[in-house]
C-alpha cells in the first residue's frame, strides 16, 4: 500500500528529528469570496444559497466526516484522547455530544458512516456501533473485527447492513446491522480503499490498480469494474453517476454506460460529496471547495474555506468541510512512544 508506506516514512523522519506537526488557530466566518484565513483544524459550513462560509467548532485533530441520522458526525482527537466521535448540531454548528473510542492510533482513512440505525466508527481492525442520542458514551466493545489483523479502509451503510473493506487484502465484508452476522468476503483487488453506496450498489476503490468496482446489492458480487486515470481517493454517487477524486487537480465522473468525464478543480482534490443537485469537491492545496453541476460536469463556484480542506459531507441545507489547518513546526519534547507519534502525524500525511 504505497500511501501507507509514504505516511510511515514521513513519521519516522519527523520522529528522528524530534519535531512534531501541530494544528493551531482558526478560520473566521465571512463571505465565500474571502481568502483570509488563519491556521487551525475546524469544521466549516457552506450554505448553498450564496455559497456563504460559516465558521464551526475548532478541533485539535480531524479525520472523518459524514452526515446522516439527523446530524453531522466528525471523528478526531485531542492531546489526551486518540479517537473521539463528535456529534455536531446541523442548526447551530456546535458540538452537541462526544463518544470516546478505545483507539491508540488514528489511521483509518474513512472511519465513520451514518445509517442502518447507528453511527459506525472504524478503529484499526475494529468496527464500533454507536446509537445517536446517548451522550457521554465510552465505547469499549467492538461490533465486529476483521480477521487476521486487517485494517479497515472505509465504512458505508445500506438498508439493514454495514460494509467495511480491508486494505490489507483487498476484500469487502458485509455485516447485518442488528446481529453482526457477516456474509462471505468479496474480493476487489490488490487493495481496497474508499467506498460509497448508492443506485443499488456499493462502489469500492482499488488505489493500486486505479480501479473502482461495483458490488451489486442483490447479487452480492462485483458486476462492474472501471479503470480510472489516477489512484482513487474519495467517492460519491448521485443521479446514476459516480464521482471520484484522485489527489490531483481533477475529479472524474463515471456515467451509467461507463463513460468517464473529467472536471478540473483546485489542486489536490480530496473529499467529495453530493446533495441537492450539486457535487462538492474539496481541494487541499488551494484551500477551496468546488461546486459542480453534475448534469453539465462543470464547476459553477469556487469557494475559499480555509487551510487544507479535506473531508466533505453534504445535506440539502448545507455542505460541511473538515479543514485540517496549516501545519506549524513547533519544537516539542520527544513522544513517549511510536504510537504517540503516529497518532499525531498520520492524519497529516494525506
Amino acid at each position: 500500500m504505497p500511501w501507507l508506506r509514504r505516511g510511515l516514512l514521513a513519521v519516522l523522519a519527523l520522529d528522528a528529528a524530534g519535531w512534531m506537526l501541530v494544528l493551531a488557530g482558526g478560520l473566521p466566518s465571512g463571505p465565500a469570496t474571502a481568502r483570509t484565513s488563519l491556521a487551525g483544524a475546524r469544521l466549516v459550513r457552506v450554505l448553498p444559497a450564496g455559497n456563504r462560509v460559516l465558521s464551526g467548532p475548532r478541533l485539535t485533530e480531524v479525520n472523518g466526516l459524514v452526515s446522516g441520522m439527523g446530524g453531522i458526525w466528525l471523528t478526531g482527537g485531542t492531546a489526551t484522547r486518540s479517537h473521539i466521535l463528535y456529534a455536531v448540531n446541523p442548526v447551530t454548528s456546535q458540538i452537541s455530544a462526544t463518544v470516546t473510542l478505545p483507539s491508540r492510533l488514528i489511521i483509518n482513512p474513512g472511519d465513520v458512516a451514518a445509517g442502518a440505525g447507528a453511527i459506525w466508527v472504524a478503529d484499526g481492525a475494529n468496527l464500533y456501533r454507536i446509537v445517536p442520542g446517548l451522550t457521554g458514551q465510552t465505547v469499549t466493545r467492538p461490533f465486529a473485527t476483521l480477521p487476521h489483523g486487517g485494517l479497515i479502509g472505509d465504512v458505508v451503510t445500506t438498508k439493514g447492513a454495514v460494509w467495511v473493506d480491508d486494505t490489507t487484502d483487498g476484500t469487502v465484508d458485509r455485516y447485518a446491522a442488528t446481529t453482526g452476522r457477516a456474509s462471505a468476503p468479496i474480493t476487489i483487488g490488490h487493495t481496497a480503499g474508499a467506498m460509497t453506496a448508492g443506485d443499488g450498489g456499493v462502489w469500492v476503490a482499488d488505489p493500486d490498480r486505479h480501479t473502482v468496482s461495483r458490488i451489486s446489492l442483490t447479487r452480492h458480487r462485483v458486476n462492474t469494474v472501471v479503470t480510472l486515470p489516477g489512484s482513487p481517493t474519495h467517492l460519491a454517487t448521485t443521479g446514476g453517476s459516480l464521482w471520484v477524486t484522485d489527489g490531483t487537480g481533477r475529479v472524474n465522473t463515471v456515467g451509467p454506460a461507463g463513460r468517464i468525464r473529467t472536471v478540473r478543480v483546485g489542486g489536490q482534490a480530496t473529499g467529495v460529496a453530493a446533495a441537492n443537485g450539486s457535487v462538492w469537491v474539496s481541494s487541499t492545496a488551494t484551500g477551496t471547495l468546488s461546486r459542480i453541476d453534475p448534469g453539465r460536469a462543470a464547476v459553477t463556484a469556487t469557494i475559499h474555506v480555509g487551510e487544507r480542506p479535506y473531508a466533505v459531507a453534504a445535506t440539502p441545507r448545507a455542505t460541511w468541510v473538515a479543514v485540517l489547518g496549516q501545519p506549524v513546526m513547533m519544537h516539542t519534547p520527544a513522544p513517549r512512544s511510536a504510537a504517540d507519534t503516529l497518532r499525531w502525524l498520520l492524519p497529516l500525511c494525506r
